[in-house]
């Protein structure tokens, strides 16, 4: 199933009797809308559900490297990336994923220097 276009999920709201606010969503700047009683992002609302449905797509599995020392500050660092890695998969709040992601992305190049020094 192939993403909907914002304008046309705003225009499905509006269709239905939605009002659009002269506010903009923080995450993906469309206009807000007020909805139901409810105010909201629509077309951020639409993604949250569609990502609920489907299933997350497979990640290709990572090189695998010989397993860290206990104690030692590499292993410490593989444990908080993988905490971290299981956080962003619950995550629903775009950006938080992001600064997940951020910190992964550090933990990793902090692996790789250790492990290439």
């Amino acid at each position: 199933m192939t993403e909907r276009k914002p304008e046309d999920i705003m225009a499905e709201y509006l269709l239905k009797g939605g009002k659009m606010l002269a506010k903009e969503c923080k995450a993906c700047g469309s206009p807000m809308f007020e909805y139901k009683g409810e105010t909201l992002c629509v077309v951020c609302a639409e993604r949250t559900v569609r990502q609920e449905r489907e299933p997350p797509a497979p990640m290709p599995a990572a090189p695998a490297a010989p397993p860290a020392r206990a104690g030692t500050a590499e292993a410490g660092i593989e444990a908080a990336v993988t905490a971290l890695c299981t956080r962003v998969e619950g995550e629903n709040d775009e950006r938080r994923c992001l600064t997940l992601m951020q910190a992964v992305l550090a933990g990793a190049e902090a692996l790789k220097i250790l492990r290439h020094s």
